[in-house]
Parts: C-alpha cells; sequence; structure tokens
C-alpha cells in the first residue's frame, strides 16, 4: 500500500487549509466507507482509530499495532481522491517510534497525522478512568521528532491537545497547544468531552496564535460546521458516526429478517446490489477488461480414438467405457486440457479404426490437440510432458519399456542410458517398421499443434476407406514420418498403463483414490 511519493493526498490538504471556509472530514475504518464519504462530499476523511479498532472487536486502547492501523489508512488513501487523515493514537511508543511512524504514513500517501498528547498505550478519550498525559517536554520531543523524519514538505503533523479530556483546565489546554506550536506542528486538535461547545469556543477565542485548529463535535453536536468555523476552527471531523449508523442499520435489518423470516419488508430501505457493484469500481473493472485484457489462447484439447490393436481383448460394455472415460478425464483436466472429444466409432467402421475416427473430429481447432488411445490412462505429470510441448508432432514413449508397440529413436546408448544430443529424441520408427532393437514402447498418446493436427487428419483421409484390418494411431504417425514430418519423443520412465478390463479398471480405480485421499 506504500509509495515512494505519497504527497498528493497532502498537497490537497494543505489547498483546503489555504483556503477561505472550514474543512469537513469524516470518520472511516475502511476504504467502502472513504468512498462513500467521497461521494457525499466530504473535504476529506479521518481515518479513525476508534471505527478502526471497532471494526476488529478490539477496544480503543493501543492493542492494535501501527503496521495494521497503517494498512487500513493506507487503503484508504489508495481509495479515494479526497485527502485521508490518520488518528495516530498517542505515536505508538517515544518520539523514536513517532518518527519511524512519519516515514511510513508519508510513504503510504496519508495527508497528516494525529497524535495525542495522553502516555502509550492510551485509551479512548470517552471512556471514564484512567486518561493520564504525557509530559510536555516529552510531547514536544515526539512533534519535533516527527518533523525532523518528515522527506517532504506537505505531511501535516497534528497536535491533539487532551488537557480538558483529563480535567487539567483550560490553561494546560492552552499552554500545551502553544508549546506543540512552537515544536513544529502544523495545526492543533483540541478535544473535549462535554455536552456543551463552550469549552471549544472558549478556547477558540483565546487562542491567537496563527496556527490553524482542528475541532471533533463528537459529543457536543448541537453546534453547526459553519458556527465552529465562524469561531475560529479551521477543520471539524465528524470522527465514528459513519460507524455508528452502520451498527444501528445493520442491527435494524438483521433483527427484521429474524422476525419476519424474509427482506421484502425492507428491501426497499438497503442499497441495492447495483450500488454494491458501482461503490466496487465493476464500471471502471469492465472498461478496463475491455481495453487490455486479451483473449488467452485456444489451449489444449483432447481426442479419444479407438485404441486396441485388433486381436487384443478388451471390454466393451458402457460401464467399462464410461468408468475409463471418466479416469482419463480428471487426469486430463489436471494437465490443463480444457475440452475432451471422443472420437466416434459407430459410422460403420472397424473397431479400432483410428483413421476412420480422426476424420469425423471437427477441423479449424487453433490450439494444440491430444490425441490419446481409448484403452490408455495417463497421469496428469505424464501429460503435462507433452501438453505443454512445442512440437507439430510429439509422442508419449516409455523408455523403460520394450513391450507393446516399439519404438525406435535416434537417440545413442551409452552405458545403458539414452542421450538425445541437442536435436532431442526423435522417432525413426514404430510398431512394425522397427528393425532391430526398440528403444521404448510407444503409448499410444501423442501430441499435435494445429499444423501437426492437420497434417494427421489429412493422413487419415489419404488412408481412405474402412480397412480391414483397421488403421491405428501408429500406422497414421508412421505414415507422417515416411512423408518427412518430424516426430518427436517425450520420454518418460512411469505414469500410465493399459486398461482393457474389469479388474484391471478396479486396480487404476482404487489407485487413483488412495492417491486423492493420500
Amino acid at each position: 500500500m506504500e509509495n515512494s511519493v505519497g504527497t498528493g493526498g497532502a498537497t490537497r490538504l494543505r489547498e483546503l487549509f489555504a483556503r477561505p471556509g472550514v474543512v469537513r472530514i469524516v470518520g472511516a475504518h475502511n476504504p467502502l466507507g472513504a468512498r462513500l464519504a467521497e461521494r457525499a462530499g466530504f473535504d476529506g476523511v479521518w481515518s479513525s482509530g476508534l471505527e478502526i479498532s471497532a471494526s476488529q472487536g478490539m477496544p480503543d486502547t493501543d492493542l492494535l499495532t501501527m503496521a495494521e492501523l497503517l494498512s487500513i489508512a493506507g487503503s484508504l488513501a489508495d481509495t479515494v481522491d479526497i485527502p485521508v487523515v490518520a488518528d495516530c493514537d498517542a505515536g505508538y511508543g517515544n518520539a523514536l517510534n513517532v518518527m519511524h511512524m512519519i516515514r511510513r504514513y508519508e510513504r503510504a500517501g496519508l495527508a497528516a497525522v494525529s497524535i495525542e498528547d495522553k502516555v502509550f498505550p492510551k485509551v479512548n478519550s470517552f471512556i471514564p478512568g484512567r486518561q493520564e498525559l504525557a509530559g510536555l517536554d516529552e510531547f514536544c520531543g515526539k512533534i519535533e521528532g516527527a518533523k525532523s523524519a518528515q522527506r517532504g514538505t506537505d505531511l501535516m503533523v497534528i497536535a491533539r491537545i487532551e488537557a480538558l479530556i483529563a480535567g487539567h483546565g483550560m490553561e494546560e489546554a492552552l499552554k500545551r497547544g502553544e508549546a506543540y506550536a512552537e515544536s513544529g506542528a502544523d495545526a492543533v486538535l483540541i478535544h473535549a468531552k462535554g455536552s456543551s461547545p463552550d469549552p471549544i469556543l472558549e478556547f477558540l477565542r483565546r487562542w491567537r496564535l496563527d496556527l490553524p485548529v482542528v475541532v471533533v463535535p463528537t459529543t457536543y453536536h448541537t453546534i453547526t460546521a459553519d458556527e465552529l468555523g465562524a469561531a475560529g476552527a479551521k477543520m471539524v471531523i465528524y470522527a465514528n458516526h459513519g460507524l455508528r449508523a452502520g451498527i444501528s442499520a445493520v442491527t435494524e435489518v438483521f433483527d427484521k429478517i429474524l422476525a419476519e423470516g424474509r427482506t421484502t419488508g425492507f428491501e426497499k430501505d438497503i442499497a441495492p446490489l447495483a450500488t454494491v457493484f458501482d461503490l466496487q469500481g465493476m464500471a471502471t473493472l469492465k472498461a478496463d477488461e475491455e481495453r487490455f485484457v486479451r483473449e488467452r489462447g485456444p489451449g489444449t484439447r483432447a481426442v479419444i480414438v479407438p485404441g486396441a490393436p485388433a486381436g487384443i481383448p478388451r471390454d466393451s460394455s458402457d460401464d467399462f467405457h464410461s468408468g475409463l472415460a471418466l479416469l482419463r478425464g480428471d487426469a486430463l483436466k489436471e494437465s490443463g486440457v480444457a475440452d475432451i472429444v471422443e472420437a466416434p466409432e459407430h459410422s460403420g467402421q472397424l473397431a479400432g479404426d483410428a483413421a476412420a475416427a480422426l476424420t469425423e473430429v471437427p477441423t479449424g481447432f487453433a490450439g494444440r490437440t491430444l490425441v490419446s488411445s481409448d484403452d490408455v490412462f495417463a497421469d496428469a505429470e505424464s501429460l503435462n510432458r507433452l501438453t505443454t510441448s512445442t512440437a507439430d508432432v510429439a509422442v508419449l514413449v516409455d523408455v523403460a519399456a520394450r513391450g507393446g508397440v516399439p519404438v525406435a529413436l535416434s537417440s545413442k546408448s551409452i552405458g545403458g542410458r539414452l542421450l538425445a544430443g541437442t536435436r532431442g529424441h526423435v522417432v525413426t520408427a514404430l510398431g512394425e517398421k522397427v528393425a532391430g532393437a526398440a528403444n521404448g514402447e510407444f503409448t499410444g498418446i501423442a501430441s499435435f499443434s494445429a499444423r501437426g493436427f492437420t497434417a494427421l487428419q489429412q493422413a487419415a483421409e489419404k488412408r481412405g476407406t474402412v480397412q480391414d484390418p483397421p488403421v491405428s494411431l501408429v500406422d497414421l504417425l508412421s505414415d507422417l514420418i515416411a512423408t518427412g514430418w518430424t516426430v518427436r519423443a517425450t520420454g518418460i520412465a512411469d505414469g500410465w498403463t493399459h486398461v482393457r478390463s474389469q479388474d484391471e479398471l478396479r486396480e487404476l480405480r482404487a489407485l487413483v483414490s488412495e492417491q486423492v485421499t493420500a
């Protein structure tokens, strides 16, 4: 919430003090309250220690830390264009604490800080009991330290006089005010807790210095801001009225909900959601979204094609198919696949004909397409290896296995381990076309760029009508290699399996469930 300059609010507050008339600010304890104050037309916001403490369910007795209060004060200053004045209690310690506070509040964009001349930790001025003043010299040191710590000249330091609150009388209040002015305060705040404005009016009448006086008519509320201004006050703070109004309104609404069992009776009296959205700044956000947010790329889709080679038995029941599809779909979604297309296999083609199925997949998809045989399961970690590939054509190869569909790679084996070199693993042959020793087993899963998938569909179309035996994904990949396409291999050593029976499906389901609950 802090920034390197943070002087805009302070400059505006000084401009307000330089103009004729009284400055009126009102208390808030969150950015929404600050925005309401700004819209109502107040000149500024009082970051109220009482309001913030109460909003946290805490007494106003210096229990919240400076960092907690600064976080909220800074959020107010960040939300509104009018200046924010921070209630900084007794300065959170001695003069050194005050100096640290000033640097932080100035960077956060606060317009002014108010420091009261009571001992730390203080007690709210309206709570009966202990109201102990700090020594005069001690507090003058705080004011001098505060002004010394400023990096700019605009931040205002307001010295709050609590002599009348503590029962020390008018002479003590005036003496302290004059001493604080001499120590460099930019304004003094005279505080009182009686119902009559007379003590405040007397202070204003006897104040002889050319230094602004701030007043807080919380208890002596019969006098108007204009009347206080005419008597010599420069700024009037309505310190906690937003909080108190909110407590009354919310309590009334909550009571009605419980009593009536519905909200119809008072809906017209509370803010509609449109007002809430407006106060949140949704109109600005939507405008920014329209201007600056670019659409994400098309992402990755998965196409599931017939996979079991001819002669290999597999369960063909709907229960088996849907059960495996559910587990496979979860893994695909976890790997970032947004859309899963089950390629049709009931259009007259023989079972296992991947070519016929691929010709029926919609064309024109601009993202990456992951093609998987329907009898294969791979975990999300293995699938991620393919979905993040940038190759036009990439296949997932188990380099630790030698069964199933063999794969020959351009890689060299040194010491029993494959080294890809600078080109990476490139497939030279698959299936029956592998001559000699294989380097791994094809998992039945491949990944294609938009360009690569177009080539795969073209290869499927060239195969023509349904053939016997059916054309597999392996056959189509071999066709691509034969026509000059580079097919890259992503090597894994585990994380996948064929699933072709109910027993294998049950084992897989149990394993996946075990991993989820682990």
